[in-house]
């Protein structure tokens, strides 16, 4: 790792990044607990999630275009500019209203879904840009590292400050992250590659298609990366979920809430030094399959007996088996997708897992409340059985008889 560590570029990135992921994650822990627990809230965020999601599905094809067809690094600052106007606007709001009504927290929570949406694929496409293949696995494990350890901070901060601290002096710090997310960004060399030129001469409607043909000729790699997605999916689908778990089946308060995150990054963490070790030792293919079946693994046990200790020691599992599939799931794209066609081929996995996330949402945001979280949470274990079934099928991709994982596709 000594190589992307001791690189100049990757340390500006990195310390944007934790800064963003701090505000960022202390804001959107928070937004939800408040919802939640607002008569009604529950089902008021279930839609607001499932809207949001929907609007985004609809938005993701055309943010890769544009993430393919401009300079990635003017991308990402504008996903820090964005994410500082969205905030300080609704600290405003606070501090002149001198509370938050339920469409401050809805408006907060929107910006900051948007904002992710962009600044994380145009983050992906960068980094596969600026630095060699040989950087990709140590990249992408240090990243992890860096995301879920910024998530633990933000969670132990949420813990303490949400319930003691008025929450626009919260959203405050986070509109000045952003700032300081900018200007490191800002001073990283970059010069955009010429790839991004011709696909800037085409229409919008061509350059998604072309990344639809790019994957259209690789099924089986398709339904590896859906399938190794789940996790992922399981997670945002957990972020609505989950706040309703704890107040409504635990019967426990925000503590509870800011630990379960701190307890998911620690096992995120986990994933992010013992995954480069094991995709070395055991290879890919068993890597990913092992993760999801983990991750499967503790979302039934989370559903089928609700006890406050266990769960937190079960996020550990989510974590490991989340952020495990997500750095080998990482690292083979890099490697296999060409960077010219990255945010578009991004973008349909995205969208893929957005339409997931629109029928789960979309039901649980009518159920939950009435057949309670722990339902919902057995169908989300049941289509992450169908995912280990995918990456199983998927296995040929990785059968060591075949030199590369391109010359199978």
């Amino acid at each position: 790792m000594n190589s992307v560590i001791r690189d100049g570029r990757f340390q500006k990135l990195i310390f944007a990044n934790i800064l963003s992921s701090i505000g960022s994650g202390v804001t959107m822990i928070g937004v939800p607990w408040l919802l939640v627990n607002r008569e009604g809230g529950d089902q008021i965020y279930g839609y607001v999630t499932f809207c949001m999601t929907l609007l985004l599905f609809f938005l993701s094809p055309y943010l890769g275009v544009l993430i393919d067809r401009l300079p990635r690094k003017k991308v990402l600052l504008f996903s820090e500019a964005f994410g500082f106007l969205i905030v300080i606007l609704f600290v405003g709001c606070g501090f002149f209203s001198g509370a938050y009504e339920t469409w401050h927290l809805i408006g907060v929570y929107a910006g900051g879904s948007l904002y992710y949406t962009l600044h994380y694929p145009a983050q992906f496409a960068f980094n596969q840009e600026i630095f060699t293949r040989e950087q990709y696995r140590e990249l992408n494990s240090i990243m992890e590292i860096q995301n879920q350890a910024a998530s633990m901070l933000a969670g132990g901060l949420t813990s303490v400050l949400i319930e003691r601290v008025d929450f626009s002096l919260i959203l405050l710090v986070d509109a000045f992250t952003y700032v300081a997310g900018f200007l490191l960004l800002s001073f990283i060399p970059y010069v955009s590659s010429q790839s991004q030129i011709a696909v800037s001469k085409a229409s919008i409607w061509s350059n998604m298609k072309e990344g639809f043909l790019y994957l259209k000729d690789k099924p089986l790699f398709t339904v590896f990366y859906i399938s190794s997605l789940m996790p992922f999916i399981g997670i945002m689908v957990g972020n609505y979920l989950f706040p309703v778990y704890i107040a409504k089946t635990l019967g426990a308060d925000g503590t509870i809430m800011g630990l379960a995150d701190v307890m998911y990054a620690f096992g995120a963490i986990l994933g992010g030094y013992t995954i480069p070790f094991l995709l070395r030792r055991q290879g890919e293919f068993r890597t990913v399959f092992m993760t999801v079946s983990v991750f499967t693994a503790g979302t039934l046990l989370i559903a089928a007996i609700p006890i406050v200790g266990l769960f937190l020691i079960l996020k550990i599992t989510l974590g490991w088996g989340n952020a495990g599939s997500r750095v080998a799931r990482n690292t083979i794209m890099m490697n296999e997708v060409p960077n010219e066609v990255m945010g578009r081929v991004n973008s349909f996995f995205s969208a893929v897992g957005m339409l997931f996330r629109i029928s789960l949402l979309g039901l649980f945001a009518r159920t939950a409340a009435y057949t309670g979280a722990s339902f919902s949470l057995f169908i989300v274990g049941g289509l992450l059985i169908f995912a280990c079934a995918g990456v199983f099928i998927s296995r040929s991709l990785f059968a060591k008889d075949v030199p590369t994982l391109s010359k199978s596709l």
